[in-house]
């Protein structure tokens, strides 16, 4: 069992993850147990997901991992509440998506301050609460701490509401969510000062699957595993001048935002690396010399310069490896054989 020295919540500590069932929160929970946390996961189903209980003890002893609904959000002795659980419809109806998200991440936050034990409270945010991705002929940006996608928020609110704007109106949804959260914080942590608030904002996110028959490749690993496979996707040419990040990456820096003293009221950029289908497709000819994948049809775009991914490398370094896991690893741990 691994242990952090410094944790400012001690081991045994019970964390609670919203949306357990997801790419991101089954990742997150598994970490958390890693490292001999007590984690109580939320989904809004348990007997559909219930599997997840007796897929977790197999790994971790019976006790280390609870399943309960969404209206059971902390009941006794939790310590971090992470919200992870978000509306990935894709919908492009904003009332419909980001009201409801935006409402959703606030009451979870209320939650973490109504409950004197909790003492960190992770939001999931997304690296498209910051920025777009860069479509051809468009400059990028260098990010601040600060910076939101009110591109994306313009666009998504924009009559009429048409289905190509599914992504906008995702995007939007993490950013105001992200922005409620803050806007709250701000307004209400003198009542609760012992109460941290971190996010962590991860953009593409390739890797390893928790359990190929189990858990499959979900969400933007899907698109990978396809393009292994030779199944196009129109995700393929959507995607383009973006960043990605390991999936295990991900998990390390919600565990760093939730236990590290010097982590607080930090936005934690989870951008590991320069991405492009084609840089991934040149991955598996490589490696797999003997198949025949699809031909290259991206180029390399221009990606924004994002200076905060050097304190979120840091945080990574301090689980001693040596920083991001590169991207030739990601592709190699994403294959579906």
């Amino acid at each position: 069992m691994a242990f952090i020295n410094d944790s400012v919540l001690p081991q045994g500590s019970i964390v609670l993850v919203t949306g357990a069932n997801g790419l991101v929160g089954a990742n997150v929970v598994d970490i958390f147990l890693q490292f001999g946390f007590k984690v109580r996961g939320t989904v809004r189903d348990t007997q559909k997901h219930g599997w997840l209980v007796p897929f977790f003890e197999e790994k971790y002893g019976r006790g280390a991992f609870e399943l309960v609904e969404v209206k059971d959000l902390l009941k006794e002795g939790v310590s971090a509440l992470i919200h992870i659980a978000s509306d990935v419809s894709f919908g492009c109806n904003p009332h419909e998506v980001i009201t409801p998200s935006v409402e959703g991440a606030i009451n979870a936050l209320k939650a973490a301050y109504a409950e004197p034990s909790v003492k960190r409270f992770i939001q999931c945010s997304s690296a498209s609460a910051a920025v777009q991705g860069i479509p051809v002929g468009e400059s990028p940006i260098t990010t601040t701490k600060d910076t939101y996608n009110e591109v994306a928020i313009a666009l998504a609110w924009k009559e009429p509401y048409s289905a190509e704007r599914g992504g906008d109106v995702y995007a939007a949804s993490k950013t105001q969510q992200e922005q409620a959260i803050w806007k709250y914080h701000k307004e209400h942590q003198a009542r609760r000062s012992g109460l941290v608030v971190n996010t962590v904002l991860p953009n593409l996110i390739f890797g390893k699957s928790l359990d190929k028959e189990k858990f499959g490749y979900p969400s933007t690993t899907g698109a990978l595993a396809a393009l292994f496979t030779g199944q196009a996707q129109p995700m393929h040419k959507m995607l383009i001048g973006h960043y990605f990040v390991n999936i295990g990456d991900v998990a390390r820096l919600f565990l760093a935002a939730a236990t590290f003293s010097d982590v607080q009221s930090e936005r934690i950029f989870a951008f590991g690396g320069e991405f492009s289908f084609s840089k991934a497709l040149d991955i598996f000819r490589k490696h797999y010399p003997e198949r025949q994948f699809m031909e290259n049809f991206s180029q390399d775009h221009a990606w924004h310069t994002i200076p905060q991914r050097e304190r979120a490398e840091e945080l990574l370094k301090r689980f001693c490896q040596p920083g991001w896991v590169q991207l030739e690893q990601t592709v190699l741990d994403n294959v579906p054989l």
